[in-house]
């Protein structure tokens, strides 16, 4: 058995045509295809006890590929008329209750293959409090263009390797390599520790990504050279000494070693100083493992000195410990970078495969990926000037800084061109679907106020459901990487078809959607408020679950006249045709790039939803109007205001002007055009419902703060008590031979009362906008009782709230199971 991914190549993949040719492929990878000891058996839908008749009438063949340890892993090839989602939730199903775990292959005609793996969801292991039944299989799906893989399809594809030392470790395996399909980009993995926007387009344009490598790269190469032979299967301490302190020294660190290889104590394997001093604190702590060592888990294949170390859980640990804010995890193969300053210590890194890399034709670009990250200098403060003024600040830190900054930028754009075009052009285009503005000026006043303030209030809700799915979709928690089923409706697929006619040049853009799309048509609302529906219903054909909070409501029922229900009642009977609503999308899904000044999607995932939430409570201060006249845009006391354009040439009030000099124009309304204001005729928003972030913090830390201390501070010797019930309870179980109900559940049930007791706390905003104080309060409380950092519950490792919380994730789960998703 090999200990190393196998080096796939597109020309590997493009072989894969026939079943022969996936089973050889499984073979080279490692996997028990033999057909002789019965690895590889044809078979059947009915053998296979796939009922449904539907989707049997689809199969074409089916068969057995490859079985590991007697059915603890096994591969099946099934070639399908069509492969759809449906297709793949009804052959999950079928092997939801059957013993050990699967990885399917599907295609219909080889030109795209699929692969599947299906993770079992388990229910909490014995001794966690409460006893709940299997919830199902979620399925993990690949889908890979056979003639043109990408770089990320052949990175997930190399870890099917067969490297593992039992079946249920190569599943763990595998399920890791279907997490690095949903996160990874072409060059690097980032777990959102930066922002991928600045990562691609910002970074590229630095001082920094000009300084000269090839000389540095030349000597990693020499340094890699016959990697895998040199490495696979030498202790750690091999490692350390001849691959990663030599490359330390490339880098530019001194390491100091905190322990020897092998040891398993809760301390840096290495300290890391720059070159010319090693004193104080390093600049960053590392934790090094024997080559190619799986870095998300216990691992009995190749460490067999630290194998039961998690490595994800020994950083938080490290970086807790506050030696250094960050920290760097390798196995030689893989570099990973940690930050103290993420919001989940554990879980958000930046991850590179230098292999990879350095195996690659030209490998300059993705070099200097690994490189900026991971040398010493990155680390190091220095002087430079941002914004006019002096600050020292280190490379790594100013990359989580202005990844920040970005996303802050980006959602203050975002939001002023909300006020100045996107809503607006929303609600004109439901204006003219309603008869046009001329209509609406006609009808007498009130009748008039009650549509604008109907169209206000629909456009409002039509708005937040495109920044829901845009926000949703960046961060794949809506299943958008799965081609085959709800991409093909997505909001991703529909922006970047306008995308697609309008071109990369801002000015071009609206003439080339106007002819591209028709006036008239709603085409585009019909497939969005499909979407929607999807997203109301849920729909297990696209893998989706209901969301049921209101935004979404598409089917309201006629006895309910909540504002909700109001508002959905007007987007069902009211649409925005095709011209006004694919130049909307286009306005809301991209930007003009600073650096290119073409047109380029927004990196809506750098966005936190207290961005998304700030535009809400901009608009909340506005109403809906049409320009009755000509209108002029004039400098007002505290912002612009809108006059008739007769009044602020008679009473010499400034009208605002776009460009300078001669070029110089009035900043005017045409009668008719659609525009947003507030009472005092004030076209900005003034942040009447806005807190500044800090002030929330601040609001939040001394009020739910010292009640929530208090809170604690009386639970503690109460969950001292649950814990010596709970030795008890396992004396006694042990005592009578293991019969009966277990410790842990009938501990849970003597000691059920503290989850309310801790539960009961009220947190009221009583002048609520978006909820960003409700968001911080929640995310408080979480912290205090259940973070990495300072989490109460982590001082008591089994107590009935957690188990209590454990049995609402299964019936979430259960509840998932139901809806076929």
């Amino acid at each position: 058995m090999t200990t190393e991914d196998l080096d796939l190549r597109p020309a590997d993949i493009q072989l894969l045509s026939t079943p022969d040719d996936i089973a050889a492929f499984f073979a080279s990878l490692g996997w028990n295809t033999d057909e002789k000891a019965g690895a590889r058996i044809k078979q059947s839908a009915s053998a296979l006890g796939i009922t449904p008749e539907s989707i049997a009438r689809t199969i074409k063949h089916v068969e057995r590929l490859a079985d590991q340890e007697n059915g603890g892993l096994q591969v099946y090839l099934f070639e399908l008329t069509s492969v759809t989602v449906a297709a793949v939730r009804a052959l999950s199903r079928t092997f939801r209750d059957r013993a050990g775990k699967y990885l399917l292959v599907l295609t219909s005609d080889y030109e795209t293959i699929d692969f599947v793996f299906l993770e079992r969801i388990l229910p909490p292991a014995k001794g966690a409090g409460i006893t709940i039944k299997t919830v199902g299989i979620r399925p993990h799906p690949l889908t890979v263009n056979r003639r043109n893989p990408d770089i990320i399809a052949l990175r997930v594809l190399r870890r099917f390797t067969y490297t593992e030392s039992d079946a249920d470790a190569q599943a763990d395996k595998l399920l890791s390599a279907f997490g690095i399909a949903e996160w990874s980009e072409r060059l690097f993995n980032n777990r959102a520790l930066f922002s991928d926007y600045y990562l691609q387009e910002r970074l590229t344009q630095s001082p920094e990504w000009s300084e000269p490598i090839k000389p540095l790269l030349l000597k990693f190469r020499e340094l890699y050279t016959n990697v895998r032979e040199r490495f696979i299967g030498q202790k750690e301490g091999v490692v350390r000494s001849q691959l990663l302190e030599p490359a330390f020294d490339l880098l530019g660190f001194k390491p100091i070693e905190g322990k020897s290889g092998g040891d398993p104590a809760a301390k840096p394997d290495y300290r890391l100083y720059p070159k010319d001093s090693a004193t104080g604190n390093p600049l960053a702590v590392c934790l090094a493992y024997t080559w190619n060592r799986y870095l998300d888990g216990k691992d009995e294949t190749r460490d067999t000195e630290t194998s039961d170390e998690n490595p994800g859980a020994h950083v938080v640990t490290l970086l807790e410990a506050g030696e250094a804010s960050w920290a760097i995890v390798t196995n030689g193969k893989i570099w990973r970078l940690y930050s103290a300053k993420a919001h989940s210590r554990a879980t958000n890194y930046y991850e590179i495969d230098l292999e990879e890399v350095l195996a690659m034709a030209d490998p300059k670009e993705a070099f200097q990926y690994f490189y900026l990250f991971f040398r010493a200098p990155a680390f190091i403060p220095k002087e430079e000037l941002y914004k006019g003024e002096k600050r020292t600040v280190a490379f790594v830190d100013k990359l989580i800084e202005e990844s920040e900054t970005y996303a802050k930028e980006l959602g203050e754009k975002l939001k002023a061109r909300v006020f100045d075009k996107i809503f607006p052009h929303f609600s004109e285009g439901f204006i003219e679907n309603m008869g046009g503005a001329e209509y609406v000026l006609s009808l007498p006043e009130k009748e008039r106020e009650e549509k604008l303030q109907d169209c206000y209030h629909g456009t409002l809700t039509f708005l937040y459901r495109l920044l829901f799915l845009l926000y949703s979709e960046s961060r794949n928690l809506l299943p958008v990487t799965e081609v085959r089923g709800y991409w093909e409706m997505s909001l991703t697929r529909l922006k970047a078809e306008v995308a697609k006619h309008a071109g990369t040049i801002l000015d071009e853009a609206p003439e080339k959607i106007k002819k591209a799309y028709h006036g008239s048509s709603t085409e585009l609302y019909d497939r969005l408020f499909k979407l929607f529906s999807v997203i109301d219903n849920g729909d297990s054909d696209v893998n989706v679950p209901l969301y049921n909070g209101g935004l979404f409501i598409t089917n309201p029922p006629k006895d309910d006249d909540s504002p909700e229900v109001k508002n959905s009642r007007f987007l069902r009977n009211h649409k925005i045709p095709d011209r006004y609503l694919a130049l909307g999308l286009d306005m809301m899904a991209r930007d003009i790039d600073d650096k290119t000044q073409a047109l380029v999607f927004i990196d809506y995932k750098s966005l936190g939803v207290r961005h998304l939430g700030s535009i809400y409570e901009g608009l909340l201060e506005f109403k809906l109007r049409i320009a009755e006249e000509k209108m002029a845009v004039v400098k007002g006391k505290k912002t612009e205001e809108i006059v008739s354009y007769a009044e602020a040439k008679k009473d010499k009030l400034r009208i605002l002007t776009i460009g300078r000099g001669k070029n110089a124009e009035e900043r005017v309304l045409k009668k008719g055009t659609v525009y947003l204001e507030n009472d005092k005729r004030e076209r900005k928003a003034t942040g009447s419902y806005y807190t500044p972030d800090y002030i929330v913090k601040y609001i939040v830390e001394n009020t739910v703060g010292p009640v929530l201390a208090e809170k604690l501070d009386a639970l503690r010797p109460k969950l001292r008590e649950a814990q010596q019930t709970l030795k008890k309870e396992r004396d006694k179980y042990k005592a009578l031979g293991g019969a009966g109900d277990s410790p842990e559940n009938q501990t849970y049930l003597r000691h059920r009362h503290l989850v309310d007791e801790l539960f009961d706390i009220k947190v009221l905003d009583p002048a609520m906008g978006s909820g960003h104080f409700l968001v911080e309060a929640v995310d408080f409380i979480s912290d205090k009782i259940l973070g990495d950092r300072e989490g109460f519950l982590r001082a008591f490792p089994w107590n009935p709230i957690t188990a209590e919380m454990e049995k609402t994730r299964q019936t979430i789960l259960s509840e998932m199971e139901k809806q076929g998703v």
